[in-house]
């Protein structure tokens, strides 16, 4: 039978803390009537945390949890969307391993699903629980990241709550780089949001140092942004034109009042024009390159919320 709700948690380091969150979690859904699966994704971490997947596998029942470890490690988004392919409920939930989202929360995502029928609902934090330096960092990423992303949601967080056929919709794209919300923004603008806790976290260390955010946000900046190819775009062209201009006047005063250095005329045109040519060129290829990253992430042409047929 398909339950009400897949539970998808991505796991690396979550040794000291799946077992009370697998705990939360059951309470939480047998406490309100609420038909669901877990569903734990190994991402290869370093600890022991397969083999305490697999003892909670046995308590749980199969018929409630399961779990699928992966190869190697393809990080948090991908481990999410090998989730999404073995969810069968009709929403989808997403929280980190960590316990810094409490279960007992997911009543607030589902209320605010329900109050407009929206396709994703993201838990926001009043308050961030992390160290200073991963507040402060993860602070400015993210107003970049929205300045670069406008559809972005601005409270999108590893904490959702997600309609199965938006899910499944991410499922078919291809991308050099996998960012779950940005797939997201190209599924649905019907997005909503909601405040929830966010607690200090229960065990291990984060896996995020200060380097792998900004490879992280960098990666996401080029794959999903085309802030980098229009700024490049625009400001080939108005170098290109003022480039041009100045020849031009160069010319001109050689050919009307020839008081300039011999040579000088010929080399600033040479090197102005040739200079403004190349760097229009290089923003056409941009524009180019741009298009055909659009085109191999397999962006959906459309998607269909509601057909009355």
């Amino acid at each position: 039978m398909m339950p009400d709700y897949s539970v998808v948690v991505p796991v690396y380091q979550g040794q000291e803390t799946l077992r009370p969150l697998a705990l939360q979690l059951r309470q939480f859904f047998e406490a309100h009537g609420y038909s669901y699966e877990l569903i734990f994704v190994h991402d290869y971490g370093p600890d022991k945390s397969w083999s305490v997947v697999r003892e909670l596998r046995q308590e749980l029942g199969a018929e409630v949890m399961r779990a699928v470890r992966l190869a190697r490690n393809f990080g948090q988004h991908n481990a999410l969307l090998c989730g999404f392919r073995h969810a069968r409920g009709r929403f989808f939930i997403t929280l980190d391993e960590d316990l810094q989202h409490a279960p007992a929360d997911i009543a607030l995502l589902i209320g605010r699903q329900q109050e407009a029928d929206y396709d994703v609902v993201y838990g926001c934090y009043e308050a961030r629980r992390h160290a200073g330096w991963r507040n402060l960092s993860s602070g400015l990423l993210r107003r970049l990241l929205r300045a670069g992303i406008p559809d972005l949601h601005p409270d999108y967080s590893p904490f959702r709550l997600l309609k199965a056929s938006v899910g499944r919709h991410c499922l078919e794209m291809r991308n050099s780089y996998t960012f779950l919300d940005g797939y997201l923004t190209w599924v649905t603008a019907h997005v909503g949001s909601v405040p929830v806790s966010h607690g200090p976290r229960a065990g291990g260390q984060s896996a995020y140092t200060l380097r792998k955010l900004l490879r992280h946000s960098l990666n996401i900046f080029i794959t999903f942004s085309d802030a980098p190819v229009r700024l490049l775009t625009y400001a080939s062209v108005l170098v290109f034109l003022l480039t041009t201009f100045y020849s031009g006047y160069i010319l001109l005063r050689k050919l009307l009042y020839n008081d300039l250095l011999p040579g000088f005329a010929s080399l600033i045109i040479a090197i102005g024009f040739g200079v403004g040519l190349l760097l229009l060129g290089m923003g056409i290829l941009g524009e180019y390159i741009h298009q055909i990253n659009l085109k191999t992430t397999r962006r959906p042409n459309f998607v269909e919320a509601e057909t009355l047929d």
